[in-house]
């Protein structure tokens, strides 16, 4: 599964989606870009499943489009700091927007999401001691 991680903090964020119980027994391949023109060629140059992005303001907006528009088919979760682009959420077809500062509780919530539209809806994911 491609997962494209755009902006502040990708690293600790990767290992939040990581460590999710929907991710954990899924062959992950994350890409972090650390710039916008490099989150455009990200886009361009794989698949993603999932596009997260936690950017602030309207250079978090731009990337939201940018992934609406060459993703189509991705899921989006966007991690802003203003509620205010919650309306904006809708146009470009999130599956999960809050403004609510990132933890793991938040990027599991995110991720389940996700997973719902890929047909994992009613699945329970459980630890079992082997």
């Amino acid at each position: 599964m491609d997962i494209v991680v755009y902006g502040r903090d990708g690293t600790a964020l990767t290992d939040m989606i990581r460590d999710t119980a929907a991710m954990q027994y899924r062959l992950l391949h994350f890409l972090t870009p650390e710039s916008y023109d490099a989150y455009l060629a990200a886009l361009r140059s794989s698949v993603p499943e999932i596009i997260c992005i936690a950017v602030p303001g309207a250079a978090g907006m731009e990337a939201a489009i940018a992934a609406h528009e060459l993703c189509p088919k991705a899921s989006l979760v966007w991690f802003a700091e203003d509620a205010a682009f919650g309306a904006q959420s809708y146009r470009v077809d999130c599956r999960y927007f809050t403004a609510e500062p990132v933890n793991g509780a938040v990027v599991a919530e995110a991720i389940r999401h996700c997973c719902s539209v890929s047909g994992y809806a009613d699945t329970e994911f459980q630890e079992v001691e082997v």
